[in-house]
């Protein structure tokens, strides 16, 4: 009995021990996918956020970055105020009415891209990765997921869509409106010639009624 209980405690104890080995490298594994993913993720030209998408390519001018800012459906977002960050400075730029912006700026890399105030693209290890370089210019097109927290060109373009329909509207009204004139020009009587001429004068009755009977007097006396 005693021998048979040593076994068991034994092969637990190897047991236990076997267990702690897989759970170490498991771990291992575990800490190592992260710090692969961080990586990838800091070299990788696309950036997948809760606010935006991120695509980048290296174009253009040295010291260049251009951005496309629009929503899911394509439409571009105007008049929205950029902050890149690079290992220099800050420097903010607003995209026109075609959502493109471009801006001229100081630095080796890029750090980070923030729209109205919000982090749309980051990359924490830019100075030891040195990507996105500055060098050759950077091309960022941005896709917004939350328009209406990251950008004033959703309410801008909401507010020209509603003035797009409202000219519209008022232009089918003045469409319709001289179709109506023309159809009640076309369908109205023409002045007849017989009404414009003067009515002949009438046969003067009296000087025929104070001829009769100067007549019917000659032929009595005959």
């Amino acid at each position: 009995m005693i021998t048979v209980h040593l076994r068991l405690f034994t092969y637990s104890l190897k047991g236990g021990l076997v267990l702690k080995r897989w759970a170490i490298f498991i771990v291992v594994i575990f800490v190592v996918g992260l710090i692969c993913n961080w990586f990838w993720k800091e070299l990788s030209p696309n950036q997948y956020g809760p606010l935006a998408d991120v695509t980048w390519k290296t174009n253009g001018f040295p010291n260049t970055v251009h951005v496309h800012l629009e929503d899911e459906q394509g439409r571009p977002l105007a008049k929205t105020l950029l902050t890149v960050y690079t290992n220099d400075d800050a420097f903010d730029f607003t995209t026109n009415l075609q959502g493109d912006a471009k801006i001229v700026c100081s630095g080796q890399v890029l750090f980070g891209i923030e729209s109205q105030h919000r982090t749309v693209f980051s990359k924490s290890l830019a100075m030891y990765t040195g990507s996105p370089s500055l060098a050759d210019g950077l091309d960022f097109h941005i896709v917004a997921k939350r328009p209406d927290l990251i950008s004033r060109g959703a309410g801008i373009y909401e507010e020209m869509k509603r003035e797009e329909e409202l000219l519209e509207v008022l232009k089918k009204n003045e469409e319709a409106r001289k179709t109506a004139d023309v159809s009640a020009d076309e369908g109205a009587t023409p002045p007849s010639d017989e009404n414009d001429a003067e009515e002949p004068a009438q046969p003067n009755t009296d000087s025929e009624d104070d001829s009769t009977p100067a007549t019917k007097d000659s032929s009595g006396e005959q």
